[in-house]
């Protein structure tokens, strides 16, 4: 399962770097307010690993509506609630544990029954992606995005607060607030890079997610994505990096034939 998302993170990163740090963020902060539940290791793990991987329906998005400033038109913000559905269906024939990739569909669905793209309320939306919506829209609220500057870690508790038990589950927000609230350090930094997120972990230091070393997705991906732009020699420069830049290449053409398998079983 580790060699597999390996795999989808590293084709992702090819196209989108930015939405791979996004979903490993996420998976850290959804984990640790899982664990701070009292959730079990199995259930933990289901939620990591769909952290990892709740954002992989955008490669079927054009990257220049992802980052595109201002207001989405009605039919572009139709074609971004797809990307849930479109996941689950890329995963469907690969069998992942628990219930993770439902908990990959419904990460978007809210409590009062207006998300997507199942219009699930309350109870019928599994704990864990109840979890998983409230991290995400907390790594969201707290980074940089391409079209937006960060709205800060004050802005993103606020927004919980106002929206608790309408949005999101009410468990799920008092556990975050207690985590990440006034009282402890803030959790985000921001770099003269690319922007990060450092995840307080006031809990075990073993916890799901904890550990991650970003370099090890990006490793090899740069001669593939310039291969890709036509600014290399293709086949010399993946003969000269050996087994992994191939390995780049195999997953991009297994991702590709995953997206268009989803969207004729949609």
């Amino acid at each position: 399962m580790e060699a597999l998302l390996q795999v989808l993170e590293s084709t992702m990163a090819v196209r989108d770097p930015y939405t791979v740090g996004h979903q490993r963020r996420v998976s850290q902060i959804a984990c640790t307010i899982g664990r701070e539940m009292g959730l079990s290791e199995d259930r933990l793990r289901d939620l990591r690993i769909a952290g990892a991987l709740h954002d992989l329906g955008k490669f079927a998005i054009p990257s220049d509506l992802l980052s595109k400033p201002g207001k989405l038109t009605p039919p572009e913000f139709a074609l971004i609630k797809t990307h849930p559905q479109v996941a689950y269906n890329i995963l469907s024939p690969i069998t992942l544990p628990g219930n993770t990739a439902q908990i990959i569909l419904q990460h978007h669905e809210r409590m009062n029954g207006s998300g997507y793209p199942q219009g699930l309320k309350g109870e019928e939306i599994l704990l864990e992606a109840r979890i998983l919506g409230v991290a995400d829209v907390m790594e969201a609220m707290c980074s940089h995005r391409p079209y937006r500057a960060s709205r800060g870690l004050t802005e993103a508790l606020d927004e919980l607060t106002r929206n608790n038990g309408i949005l999101y589950d009410a468990a799920v927000v008092e556990t975050c607030l207690q985590l990440y609230g006034q009282d402890l350090p803030a959790p985000w930094q921001v770099s003269a890079g690319p922007p990060s997120l450092r995840v307080v972990t006031p809990l075990s230091p073993d916890s799901p997610g904890d550990g991650v070393r970003p370099h090890e997705i990006f490793s090899g991906v740069r001669a593939l994505s310039q291969a890709v732009a036509g600014k290399s020699r293709p086949w010399a420069k993946l003969g000269s990096k050996g087994p992994r830049s191939w390995l780049h290449l195999g997953s991009a053409s297994i991702m590709g034939w995953l997206i268009m398998a989803s969207f004729r079983g949609w």
